[in-house]
């Protein structure tokens, strides 16, 4: 199965804000804070970040070159040490004609060979934790630690996407 990843152009901008309304739309249900603005819209406040500023980047996820999600992230002071940065799993999605067949996995293996990482997921959202449980120990073959970030649960484990140049905790 061929999984990419692929940054999305400005004119592209349209076409993850889509994907974002939905993934609000399904995330919506484990948070009373999504809600509707006036226009019948989720929206995504800073949707323009992901080509303004360096430390974000955003990820179309495709499946034998069909649109089968999205991954956000941006860099995260992990330690108050500016050299010692995570990125931050800020948002993954994939669509769900496409879950449970390996693309999520795949793609959340790439991108941690690329970053040093931080994700928690939602104390509610049982289905995600499942998946990162599941991805994590796959990835890492069962060498991470549970633990939590603020009052989300996370896992942590060394990866090989070590990109700072020292070894690097990740918690994902």
């Amino acid at each position: 199965m061929k999984v990419e990843l692929k940054s999305p152009t400005y004119e592209e901008k349209e076409v993850l804000k889509n994907l974002l309304e939905l993934y609000l739309y399904e995330l919506s249900c484990y948070s009373e804070q999504i809600e509707l603005n006036k226009f019948g819209l989720y929206g995504y406040r800073y949707l323009d970040h992901y080509w303004t500023d360096e430390d974000r980047q955003a990820f179309l996820i495709f499946s034998e070159d069909n649109l089968a999600g999205l991954a956000l992230v941006r860099k995260f002071d992990y330690s108050g040490n500016d050299k010692d940065y995570r990125w931050l799993m800020s948002e993954f999605f994939v669509l769900r004609k496409y879950q449970n067949k390996g693309i999520g996995r795949l793609a959340a293996h790439q991108l941690f060979s690329r970053f040093p990482w931080i994700v928690a997921q939602m104390e509610n959202n049982i289905p995600s934790r499942r998946f990162w449980e599941k991805v994590i120990y796959e990835y890492t073959s069962g060498e991470y630690k549970q633990s939590k970030l603020g009052n989300q649960p996370a896992q942590e484990f060394i990866s090989e996407g070590n990109v700072t140049g020292n070894e690097s905790r990740y918690i994902i």
